[in-house]
Formats: C-alpha cells, sequence, structure tokens
C-alpha cells in the first residue's frame, strides 16, 4: 500500500509539473538567452549490492554555458557544472557524505518548455558511513546520468534526474569494495 501512494504521489507531481510547462509563463523560456544556471535538488540513492545503505542528499549546483543551445550547434548545448553533494547515510549507524563534482552537461531543447540532457563528471567525497559496503572515508565518484528541465516560469525549471554513481578509492589502499549508487533527483533550476 505505501508504495502504491509514493508511486501515485509521484505520478501526481509529473502531471502537475508538466501541465504547468504548457502555461504562457513556460512559453516564454528563453534558454538560447541565458548565461548559466543555479540549482538545488533533492535525491535520494540506494546502493544496488554488497550491504545496503539509503542516501538522502542535498545537491546544490552552479553552471556555466560554454556553448549556448542556439547558437554554434543548433539545438544542443554544452555546461560546464559544479555540484556539492551534502547527504545524509542511513546504513547500520547513521552516516553523512560531504563532496564537491565537477562535470559536463550536453544539453537538446526538445521544446521551448522542455529540456534534456545527459551530464557526467568525476569528484572528491568524504563519507562517514558504518558499512562494509564502504572501506574509507575519502573516496573518488565518477558518475553519469540524464534528466529533464521543465520550465515554470521565464527564467525557471522543475529538474527531474537519474544518476549513476560510482565511489571508491581508486586503488590507493588494497581494501577498495566500491560503492555504486542509483540516484533519483528532483529540484528547481533558476537560469541567469
Amino acid at each position: 500500500m505505501r508504495r502504491f501512494f509514493s508511486k501515485l504521489t509521484v505520478i501526481l507531481v509529473l502531471a502537475a509539473v508538466l501541465g504547468l510547462a504548457g502555461s504562457a509563463q513556460g512559453a516564454n523560456f528563453a534558454y538560447s538567452s541565458f548565461q548559466g544556471e543555479w540549482g538545488l535538488r533533492l535525491a535520494y540513492g540506494q546502493n544496488y549490492h554488497g550491504a545496503s545503505v539509503r542516501l538522502y542528499s542535498l545537491l546544490p549546483r552552479w553552471g556555466i554555458f560554454l556553448v549556448r543551445p542556439g547558437h554554434q550547434l543548433g539545438r544542443l548545448g554544452l555546461s560546464f557544472v559544479l555540484e556539492g553533494i551534502l547527504s545524509i547515510a542511513d546504513a547500520e549507524e547513521t552516516g553523512f557524505e560531504l563532496g564537491i563534482t565537477p562535470m559536463l552537461k550536453v544539453s537538446y531543447v526538445v521544446f521551448p518548455w522542455l529540456i534534456a540532457y545527459v551530464e557526467g563528471g568525476a569528484g572528491l567525497i568524504t563519507e562517514s558511513i558504518n558499512s562494509p559496503a564502504i572501506a574509507h572515508s575519502f573516496n573518488f565518484t565518477p558518475q553519469v546520468g540524464g534528466g529533464l528541465d521543465i520550465a515554470l516560469l521565464p527564467r525557471l525549471g522543475a529538474s527531474l534526474a537519474y544518476r549513476y554513481r560510482h565511489s571508491s578509492n581508486a586503488g590507493i589502499y588494497k581494501e577498495n569494495p566500491g560503492f555504486d549508487v542509483n540516484f533519483f533527483q528532483a529540484g528547481l533550476t533558476y537560469y541567469y
């Protein structure tokens, strides 16, 4: 029953966001005139092998367009994004993560109010999680994912995304089990 209500809530939120995107405000979304972005996402992640670890994350982000859509590459855009992560970890004991990841983001304007993108990069993270799934407190985090930005207002978009992240010490220490997480993200992005 709990899963049913969770899925129903997600469907209702998506329907509301898509409905707002069709409004007159969302139709004025001028993606090709923006210089960069500020955003904040909430994420839920869970590792998919080994000991069970669930992450509840806050992801502040800042990005700047290297190539804006509608210019050199047609509907494609290219951005540099710097994203932080602060997570509360639910494992054998409560723990945390703190890190930063530089990424490249390739965007495609599907409709004037809908942007699809893929993004990826590798960052650094400190993890204080009591779990056999994580060997050390200092790790590297290569990651890749994709999502949608849906216009709500002329400069504000709702972001829905998926991200796969690997976390390990890259062989610096002998013990290196690796920690793989699937993240589901939702948030807001302000374009300037």
